[in-house]
């Protein structure tokens, strides 16, 4: 009777076993028909991308001067961001879950009784609920994009009533590298603030255009970028630069004006001045009307307009139009640019599985500017996956501890812990395998002769031998004002919490960017 009840038990787990692997494999099935269905979905949306990118390329290249329009292409642009954002975003969870699926399919295998069965099952169900919702967002996506591109034609045709821009024929990395990327509306608001003249009589007020944002969030290439454009030279005689050495806030003397640092001189143009005030923080009111008394008395020229920047909100209230508020780009601009750097002149549509690895690592990188470009740079030196991976684990890995230790992520390093960063490179014959950072400096174009010879893409390869301190270049900057950055690194065999040094980095070309 015992060995009837036995083999009763085996027929009846052989037979749930059958039905489970033939119900299992029905609905792999009809996943890999609709699979099919949702490669041709997301081909016709790559294909709506191309054309939307054509006509932003194409504006772009315009000198665009009417705000309706380019409130318009601004539009355009955050849609085309999105849009590529959710199309690989979409085929990086095509390529995690064939992943998923080539370890299930192995586990099941291994045994026709394998207990995972019955899991898989519930995990196939409620992955083909989760992708009918997929389904329902790619149409929507595909909708919005085609009503999009059939409202484009008007705008086409008044794009190419624009004057072109002289521009380099270049790849697209090279081309986003060599320009300010993300913040064309935001120098327009400031060229229009610059070149409104004062009502009849009110030739003596000065106006002030705030401009607030987190440190190393673009504001100073924002402002450079304005000074360059020709409207702005034509209007003004003079620009001066006034930046942290220029104002001491401590009472008698807040502010000389032969202390500034011209950036551009026309004698042929209006006998009135623009001024640049960069704070790191805030400033008390005795200071800024100080400031003001200083620059309406003995100066090159009348200062008529001001341009203010901080990262303080209380410098809002110096100003006589509304301030601008500068953030970091939004998730998909920034996917936009990162991959763009990373991936150089190789197609990320044509490499799936880096695509996926890369999205990851933007994900990391935490929309920084400066952690762009030094990590984009990594990446393109070595398109390999395995590369790209191991980078992707160590990134994360050190992102995490920092977060522990100073409970915020390195983009956000403030001179609250000393500026003190963790990272980390490959370990190597002499078995370092982690480094930290103690301070991140900025130098400027002038002091170009005196950047250090260590790269940070030579911290993450085999090419250092260790010593106890090192200053390594960590990004040149090709655009204006030109910065390099420089960072303080120290190699430890074990990374551990580290207390920052209280001695500064000498040298007078060079400030501790805090």
């Amino acid at each position: 009777m015992i060995t009837r009840y036995i083999t009763m038990d085996t027929f009846f787990s052989a037979v749930l076993g059958d039905l489970l692997s033939r119900s299992i494999s029905f609905m792999v099935d009809s996943y890999y028909q609709k699979h099919q269905g949702v490669e041709e979905n997301l081909q016709c949306l790559h294909r709506l991308l191309l054309r939307i990118q054509a006509i932003v390329e194409e504006a772009d290249s315009r000198h665009i001067t009417n705000q309706a329009m380019l409130l318009q292409l601004r539009m355009l642009s955050n849609m085309m961001y999105r849009g590529y954002y959710f199309l690989d975003n979409f085929r990086c969870r095509i390529v995690q879950a064939h992943a998923q699926d080539e370890v299930r399919d192995h586990s099941l295998a291994l045994s026709s009784f394998n207990p995972l069965k019955q899991f898989c099952f519930s995990t196939t169900t409620r992955k083909m609920v989760s992708e009918v919702s997929e389904r329902k967002e790619l149409h929507k996506m595909l909708g919005h994009l085609e009503s999009i591109v059939s409202d484009m034609q008007e705008f086409v045709v008044f794009v190419s009533s624009y004057p072109r821009m002289s521009r380099q024929p270049y790849c697209s990395y090279l081309l986003l590298e060599n320009c300010m990327f993300g913040r064309q509306e935001e120098q327009e608001r400031v060229i229009n603030f610059l070149l409104a003249r004062h009502p009849p009589g009110g030739e003596e007020v000065i106006d002030v255009l705030p401009i607030i944002g987190p440190g190393r969030v673009g504001k100073s290439t924002l402002v450079e970028h304005v000074c360059h454009d020709e409207r702005v030279r034509k209007y003004f005689s003079t620009i001066v630069f006034y930046g942290l050495g220029s104002i001491e806030n401590n009472g008698d003397m807040a502010f000389l004006p032969d202390t500034g640092a011209v950036k551009y001189r026309n004698p042929v143009s209006g006998k009135q001045s623009l001024a640049i005030i960069e704070l790191v923080d805030e400033m008390d009111d005795e200071t800024w009307k100080k400031i003001l008394h200083s620059l309406r008395g003995d100066h090159i020229a009348p200062v008529s307009k001001i341009i203010i920047m901080s990262r303080s909100n209380k410098i809002e209230l110096f100003g006589t139009t509304k301030a601008l508020q500068l953030d970091f780009l939004p998730k998909e601009v920034f996917w936009y640019f990162f991959k763009t750097i990373a991936f150089g002149s190789t197609s990320p549509v044509e490499e799936p599985k880096l695509a996926s690895i890369c999205m990851d690592i933007a994900a990391s990188v935490n929309r920084s500017f400066i952690g762009l470009n030094v990590h984009g740079s990594i990446l393109r030196s070595n398109i390999c996956a395995q590369f790209w991976y191991s980078y992707l684990k160590r990134l994360k890995y050190y992102t995490d501890k920092h977060v522990r230790l100073f409970g915020e992520h390195p983009r956000d390093t403030n001179k609250n812990n000393g500026g003190l960063t963790y990272v980390w490179m490959h370990k190597n014959k002499h078995g370092c395998s982690g480094l930290a950072t103690y301070k991140l400096f900025q130098a400027s174009s002038i002091s170009q002769n005196n950047l250090p010879t260590i790269r940070s893409i030579d911290m993450v390869s085999r090419n250092v031998k260790p010593r106890a301190k090192y200053e390594v270049l960590e990004w040149q900057s090709s655009i204006p004002p030109y910065y390099s950055y420089i960072a303080q690194y120290e190699i430890l065999a074990q990374p551990k919490l580290m207390l920052p040094p209280k001695r500064k980095r000498s040298g007078a070309l060079s400030e501790e960017l805090v």
